[in-house]
């Protein structure tokens, strides 16, 4: 991927975040939202990251509990931010 690619991978994740209601994520789509965010992640970092073995736990964590758990919403907004804080890590950002 190069820097164009990554920047288009990013903010589409976000924008899909900020038409969401966390309480009203489906299961499935917040999977799928994960498994993209995981590739950015990787293609960033590499898998033996941190980035990529907190967002992979506390991901893996929220799809344990019912997306409407009080819990879940502070999974969600964690892994937001491990995204956010990876992408701005790498470099590869002209800014949010």
């Amino acid at each position: 991927m190069n820097d164009i690619s990554y920047e288009t991978a990013f903010t589409k994740l976000l924008d899909e975040t900020r038409h969401t209601t966390h309480g009203l994520w489906n299961k499935e789509d917040f999977k799928e939202w994960g498994k993209r965010a995981l590739k950015l992640i990787e293609e960033l970092f590499g898998v033996s990251s941190t980035y990529y073995t907190t967002f992979l736990r506390v991901h893996h964590e929220a799809l344990l509990l019912n997306t409407d758990a009080q819990r879940f919403g502070t999974h969600v907004s964690l892994c937001v931010s491990i995204l956010k804080s990876a992408y701005r890590e790498s470099g590869n950002n002209s800014g949010d």
